[in-house]
């Protein structure tokens, strides 16, 4: 009867980062109250061979409770950002949208009608960030939880993720913040709330640090970094705890941006 109860009132959130050639996969399990880390497993593929991997992840999520959720990380390589210029107009979401349709497509010169956006919150005055994802990808995501038995919970791309989660610390100074996503890094310029710019490029070297007078200088990366004795940056780091070791884990950490 404990066992049975137990199972009642046992719950698993799925996080999966979707990097560029991998599904980075944690399972958060709630059990009377209490939540943990109960299994991290990665799928790797090759370039047109994702359907595999995914396979394998659903097979994968049929030994989670059957009570679950899963929330979908994406990637700098299948997600595309850009910064929509502050208007009075697009407080109507009719006319902001139209315009961010526009802007994709001159950016990216591909046709707007096969993405799918996501905004960032609005500021009076303030520029605002648009992520996206195409149609093909989003319905695989959807469609991927149905058959896996998942609630499908949220498909955030990984430097929104980033940012809500240390969202206390970065809206506090201004800076700049590296997010290192595998291949590629992000390089977000950011005012307190206000985020004045973002490039994404091919991962090098981590870039110099900004001179003291343009803020602070983070770093968040999916990889074990080597520090210098005096580095001119400070890491943005998930807490150890519940089933999660830092120094070991570092791959799974975008999975657990919101979890930890």
């Amino acid at each position: 009867m404990d066992m049975e109860i137990a199972s009642l009132l046992t719950s698993a959130e799925i996080r999966v980062h979707l990097s560029a050639g991998a599904l980075i996969a944690c399972e958060m399990k709630r059990t009377w109250g209490k939540s943990a880390v109960s299994r991290k497993a990665s799928f790797e593929f090759i370039a047109g061979e994702r359907a595999i991997a995914m396979d394998a992840l659903a097979t994968w999520i049929a030994d989670a409770p059957a009570r679950r959720t899963i929330v979908w990380i994406v990637g700098t390589t299948e997600a595309q950002y850009f910064m929509l210029p502050w208007s009075p107009a697009h407080q109507d979401r009719v006319l902001r949208d139209a315009y961010a349709r526009e802007r994709f497509e001159q950016l990216y010169e591909q046709d707007a009608s096969q993405a799918r956006f996501c905004f960032a919150e609005q500021s009076a005055g303030k520029g605002q960030l648009v992520s996206c994802i195409s149609n093909e990808l989003h319905a695989e995501l959807v469609a991927h939880a149905e058959s896996a038995g998942c609630e499908l919970a949220g498909i955030k791309p990984s430097i929104s993720a980033v940012w809500d989660r240390f969202r206390d610390v970065l809206e506090t100074e201004q800076g700049t913040l590296c997010v290192v996503d595998g291949d590629r890094q992000a390089i977000v310029r950011h005012n307190k709330t206000h985020i004045e710019d973002i490039v994404v490029k091919a991962r090098g070297e981590i870039p110099p640090a900004p001179a003291s007078r343009q803020g602070v200088f983070r770093l968040f990366s999916n990889a074990a970094t080597r520090e210098p004795a005096s580095k001119p940056y400070a890491n943005l780091n998930l807490p150890t705890r519940r089933g999660f070791v830092a120094a070991q884990d570092a791959a799974y950490s975008f999975a657990l941006c919101g979890a930890l």
